[in-house]
């Protein structure tokens, strides 16, 4: 089997030696039926500590998408190329040292300890996380391992907490997610932190970064990230694929723990604090304004802990650097041709045609983008806003049409980094923000709510429900919280589609249950399950008869099993 090159392109000026790095791997149909002998390879065919997992099955049960976790050394100032290769032997490669018990879990990663108890050192308006039950190990490997809890906060507010961590690493990223599943319709939120205990007296650093970073040092220091500071801070990035970063670090005689907060400046307000007693991470800090969270929202914050020995606050600085913008690797475009999983986009090189890729490059850069903690990832629309839809306030977009997904096939088309990067902070938004954790209503529970004031103001509503940006997401990062979120949507919509309304024929618009159609289609592709293609017939049937009553022009349709 030929082997697969993956591109990284010039990035750092700086090596990075054992680098944890992951792709998403689309396979034809009938090529590959298990991921055990997948291995990365440099040019001269050394072979990289590589871990493999199957994220969906082509209906032969042969691996349509694998996801591909691996080490590997980048070196500062140049591109270089890997290779995906299918010859490897299963060798019985330690795992990441880890332990679950009854009192937390213990990972060993890169020579250091993390250890999370069922007490965390999360702190929701000033309620400390208690994890409700025993950790629980989502997948363990040689190169990395994830693990998840949950809980609330002393009974207030539900969270998840998934932890990785990696092959040789000294650091863990933690992904803290907050769902609102209260009684009230909206709970208001003072601040959401990390308090990390400070043994160390000899070292306090905060860094700020867009352009520079700058570092603030003393023995009680702060900093913070609000709207007022922004205002005033110009950025020349791309804002899904960096803005800036801002850690913390504190330090005693070589050793410390610095922390970094992902896309602080996206995700605003934020503050560090540092002195003597603790390292106080602000993720969220609304002090002067409560923030609203209504409820059946989420939102997942992002926070890398990094424990080091014997390094400069410079080179903390890019350790934190790498986790705000990581090495990602680049798959040819006719890699994603061959299997067969994408719309026909691929064109030959001498038919592509320039003006048109010119122009959707430039919709996609100066689109609308909002910032904030509930906000990050969506965008207003003014049009509806100024239709007063919102009745003075301003209308979301929610994700309209799979801007999603849209963006994933784009990225596929160019290999354009900020176009992964925007796909991937979009579907985020959508996974926490735009559909509905918790109703009394079954038809809103679960479903993707329509463009609205405040988010989560507007109906559900099946013309408005699309699955494929989650699904594309889910094979992007294994995070199968995306794909659970997929089913959980597809269940809603067939809900809706129980419902008298759509059994009367000429009932409903052939946009509303279009849309229902294809995501219905893309749960059957995603899962080769046939229940959910019984209620495409009747929505087939209801469109064929529109054709031959209504005088509808409608495209020829046909669903095969």
């Amino acid at each position: 089997m030929d082997r697969i090159p993956v591109y990284f392109e010039k990035y750092a000026n700086f090596n990075r030696i054992g680098e944890p790095c992951n792709i998403a791997l689309p396979l034809p149909k009938g090529r590959l039926r298990e991921v055990k002998g997948i291995v990365i390879r440099n040019e001269a065919g050394e072979a990289f500590p590589t871990q493999s997992i199957v994220t969906a099955l082509w209906e032969d049960g042969s691996v349509k998408w694998a996801y591909i976790d691996f080490i590997c050394d980048l070196p500062e100032n140049k591109d270089i190329t890997y290779y995906i290769c299918f010859d490897g032997k299963e060798e019985k490669a330690e795992e990441i040292p880890c332990e679950i018990s009854d009192d937390g879990l213990r990972i060993e990663a890169g020579g250091e300890v993390f250890s999370f108890g069922r007490e965390l050192d999360f702190y929701l308006n000033g309620k400390r996380a208690v994890v409700e039950g025993k950790w629980q190990a989502v997948r363990t490997g040689a190169v990395a391992s994830v693990f998840k809890a949950y809980g609330s906060h002393g009974g207030f507010m539900d969270f998840e907490i998934t932890v990785q961590a990696y092959r040789g690493c000294p650091w863990v990223k933690a992904d803290y997610r907050l769902i609102n599943r209260e009684k009230e319709d909206f709970t208001e939120f003072e601040s959401l932190c990390l308090k990390i205990p400070n043994t160390g007296e000899d070292r306090f650093t905060i860094g700020t970064s867009n352009c520079l970073t700058k570092y603030t040092e003393g023995e009680n220091i702060s900093k913070k990230i609000d709207a007022e500071y922004l205002m005033y801070d110009a950025n020349e990035h791309f804002a899904e694929s960096f803005y800036g970063t801002f850690f913390g670090d504190c330090s005693e005689k070589g050793r410390g723990t610095a922390a970094t907060v992902y896309q602080v400046y996206q995700n605003f307000s934020a503050e560090i604090c540092i002195d003597n007693r603790e390292m106080n991470i602000k993720i969220l800090t609304a002090e002067d304004k409560p923030l609203k969270f209504f409820r059946g929202m989420a939102k997942t914050s992002t926070v890398f802990i990094h424990k080091h020995r014997g390094i400069s606050k410079e080179e903390v600085n890019l350790r934190s650097l790498m986790f705000q913008m990581p090495d990602r690797g680049i798959l040819p475009y006719r890699v994603y041709e061959k299997p067969g999983c994408f719309p026909d986009i691929f064109l030959k090189k001498e038919e592509r045609i320039r003006e048109v890729e010119t122009s959707l490059t430039h919709k996609f850069d100066s689109r609308g983008r909002a910032y904030g903690f509930i906000h990050w990832g969506d965008n207003i629309d003014w049009h509806y806003t100024s239709q007063g839809r919102g009745l003075g306030r301003a209308v979301w977009v929610n994700n309209e049409y799979d801007f999603g997904h849209a963006a994933f096939v784009y990225y596929v088309k160019t290999g354009l980094r900020r176009v992964l990067d925007g796909m991937l902070v979009s579907v985020r938004h959508q996974m926490d923000t735009d559909i509905v954790h918790c109703s009394d209503d079954p038809l809103r529970l679960d479903g993707q709510v329509t463009h609205s004031a405040d988010h989560v103001s507007g109906k559900v509503e099946i013309s408005h429900e699309w699955v494929e940006g989650l699904l594309d997401y889910y094979h992007l990062t294994a995070d199968k919280e995306a794909l659970d979120t997929a089913l959980r949507m597809g269940d809603n919509i067939i809900r809706h589609l129980e419902q008298p309304r759509y059994k009367q024929k000429g009932g409903v618009n052939a946009r509303e249950t279009g849309w229902a159609l294809r995501s219905l289609c893309a749960l059957y592709s995603e899962t080769n399950d046939e229940r959910w293609l019984a209620p495409c017939d009747g929505i087939v049937e209801h469109l064929r008869h529109g054709k031959r009553n209504m005088a509808c022009g409608l495209l020829p349709i046909r669903i095969t099993r």
